[in-house]
């Protein structure tokens, strides 16, 4: 399993839930430290100890880090990366939380 992402409305009222493949978390996290420079891809990096809560602003900053990655990791994990930011880049979303194992 992944992880997962619940997405919240403004009024916080879960919309969804989506989900970072494990497949994409190691594509991400393994066998590079590009990500490290990444402020809010560092807070999804341990798989089993992640329970964070990102805000609009910080979500959008969240999005920007996956986009920064995209060109680190290998090309047959971009399809699954470009589906995890069109959902988070989603005007409807204004939270979410993602939880590890």
């Amino acid at each position: 399993m992944g992880l997962d992402i619940v997405l919240f409305d403004e009024e916080k009222v879960g919309i969804g839930l989506i989900e970072i493949p494990n497949s994409l978390h190691d594509a991400i996290f393994t066998g590079t430290s590009n990500w490290s420079s990444c402020m809010y891809l560092r807070k999804v990096k341990d798989y089993y100890k992640t329970n964070v809560r990102f805000n609009k602003y910080e979500l959008s900053c969240f999005v920007e880090d996956l986009k920064q990655i995209r060109i680190f990791i290998n090309s047959f994990h971009h399809p699954l990366l470009d589906q995890l930011i069109q959902a988070l880049s989603d005007v409807s979303i204004k939270a979410i939380h993602i939880a590890g194992d």
